[in-house]
């Protein structure tokens, strides 16, 4: 997950998104302690604004623990607060430089103090148990994300004195109800059983017009993105999915689009904003991925981690090619190990570190690798990890395969062996995101992540061929490590600048000057072949004078 904020740990373990494990307090017979922040972007409409504040005044929600924060993005004339309002209320001004209502939800969220925060939109008009039906499921679990059942209603009250009568009188729901609604919302909970039995789509459930979440799981997801004036609902959505929300609908949390414009502005993007800017940012749905050009996938599908230290040059390029040689072409590569010693001990062609010198060199310039120290924990916000080790080289289409067996028994964790050794830990691992970032906060010191991922989303192994799955280590063929006695480095060479070749400082650095990099790669292997090509013609090329090789 991101940096950004840290979930704490929770104690109710739940399988997939499967809420009914958990069991919140009933409306009106508890006692809260968080605070709320209900952040409302607005941009004109201040009779709707009117309604709005007026609603969220007649709350069942302890008063001093709720705060509304309202974002003006860029009204003319710009909005003021009404009388009848939340007790503690205020209107922020967007800064300048940034609109729309990805910018004000995500600056409304930082502005905000509460340790929840729901969002509500300024031309809605919210039940009186709307804050509180949300926040209880909040208080009994850290990674709740409660979805708000929203409404369309042509007309409401008229002023919000109107509308204070109607709550007093218990009216509201029976004068706003018309039975308008959020169509493909309301077939997607009916498929899958309200989401507890939702699959990798179910964060298109998340409506961001009601919608509530813990304030570190928010940050912890990254945030709404300030960048996405359309679409920023389902691409934050898809963002809480992976970092392991548990997404609940809550029908007593109501609230009702005023308006006959109520609906065009809520409704989904158009398919081609779907396909050419979101599909960017989700690798899900794949349908919607497959039309955008590789170099525009900004986040992959898979995140593939191959820890390379110690590891001879041959046999990291055997099992990174094969990975970038893959069928499946949505991923991106990490390649761990001590690059920082690399850099700080760079001027040494034969030392230690040549190997990793040659593969930074290698795959310096290809886009999808990178390079770290220490391997990432997670695959977030991509939905999917995958663990090579470097030994093992999959076939062309083991990873379809993999992401194939892996949705269709929706398992938290696929596993690959090797048929002719199945040991446990040896193989291929592929994780799902959401399920890996779940685990870790309830993982216990002794447990397995293995089998604490297994017991919240299912496990699936497979015992592959040699097609699939070859050991590397059986096939390779290695250069020797080159020789790095001191004798070599430190005495004077009587051979002129072939002492160059095993270690002695080239001509550019006696002078005081330093070589580029670039330079002592090359010379490194330069070196590598000449040696190996000396030893196939001669054997051991100890004692022997370089300079009279051919």
């Amino acid at each position: 997950m991101s940096h950004r904020g840290r979930v704490e740990r929770v104690l109710t373990r739940v399988f997939r998104n499967d809420w009914s494990a958990l069991t919140p307090p009933e409306i009106g017979r508890w006692t809260p302690d968080l605070s709320v922040s209900v952040v409302m972007p607005a941009r004109g409409g201040q009779r709707r604004l009117d309604l709005a504040l007026a609603s969220l005044a007649a709350q069942t929600y302890p008063e001093d623990l709720l705060e509304v924060v309202v974002v003006d993005d860029h009204s003319s004339p710009a909005l003021r607060l009404p009388p009848l309002r939340p007790a503690r209320c205020r209107v922020l001004n967007a800064p300048e430089g940034g609109w729309g209502a990805g910018y004000a939800r995500a600056y409304g969220a930082h502005a905000s103090t509460g340790d929840i925060l729901v969002w509500m939109d300024a031309d809605m008009v919210a039940g009186p148990e709307f804050v509180e039906a949300q926040a209880r499921w909040h208080h009994t679990h850290a990674e709740a994300v409660t979805l708000g059942r929203v409404r369309f209603a042509d007309a409401g009250p008229r002023t919000p004195e109107e509308l204070m009568s109607r709550v007093r009188a218990g009216t509201l729901h029976r004068s706003l109800d018309t039975g308008r609604r959020h169509e493909w919302v309301e077939c997607l909970l009916t498929q899958s059983d309200r989401l507890r039995d939702a699959d990798h789509l179910g964060f298109h459930a998340y409506v961001g017009a009601a919608a509530g979440v813990r304030r570190n799981l928010y940050e912890a997801a990254g945030g709404v993105d300030p960048d996405l004036d359309l679409g920023q609902d389902t691409e934050f959505g898809y963002r809480l999915w992976q970092a392991g929300a548990v997404m609940v609908p809550e029908h007593a949390a109501t609230a009702w689009h005023v308006g006959r414009a109520g609906t065009a502005r809520t409704r989904l993007p158009s398919e081609r904003f779907r396909t050419q800017v979101l599909a960017e940012l989700m690798p899900h749905p794949h349908a919607y991925r497959e039309r955008v050009p590789a170099h525009r996938r900004r986040i992959p599908l898979v995140h593939a981690v191959v820890d390379v230290s110690g590891a001879p040059y041959d046999l990291v390029r055997g099992c990174v090619d094969r990975l970038l040689d893959s069928a499946e072409t949505d991923l991106a590569i990490t390649l761990v190990a001590d690059w920082e010693g690399v850099r700080e001990g760079g001027g040494a062609p034969g030392g230690p570190h040549l190997d990793l010198r040659l593969v930074q060199a290698n795959y310096l310039r290809e886009p999808r690798i990178s390079f770290a120290t220490a391997a990432p924990r997670t695959g977030f916000p991509s939905p999917f990890l995958l663990q090579v080790p470097v030994a093992w080289g999959l076939g062309q289409v083991a990873l379809s395969r993999l992401l194939a067996s892996a949705e269709r028994a929706r398992a938290g964790l696929t596993e690959l062996f090797s048929a002719t050794s199945p040991a446990r830990d040896a193989g291929v691992r592929l994780w799902r995101t959401r399920a890996l970032a779940r685990a870790m906060r309830v993982c216990g010191e002794e447990e397995d992540l293995g089998d604490v991922v297994a017991e919240l989303h299912g496990r699936y192994r497979i015992h592959a061929g040699q097609e699939t799955l070859t050991d590397l280590s059986l096939y390779r063929s290695v250069p020797p490590q080159p020789r790095t006695a001191p004798d070599t480095v430190a005495a004077p060479c009587p051979h002129g600048d072939a002492g160059s070749r095993e270690g002695a400082p080239a001509s550019g650095a006696r002078r005081g000057g330093r070589r580029p990099v670039g330079a002592l790669v090359r010379s490194a292997w330069r070196g590598t072949l000449r040696r190996l090509r000396r030893e196939r013609a001669h054997g051991p090329a100890t004692g022997r004078d370089p300079a009279q090789e051919g």
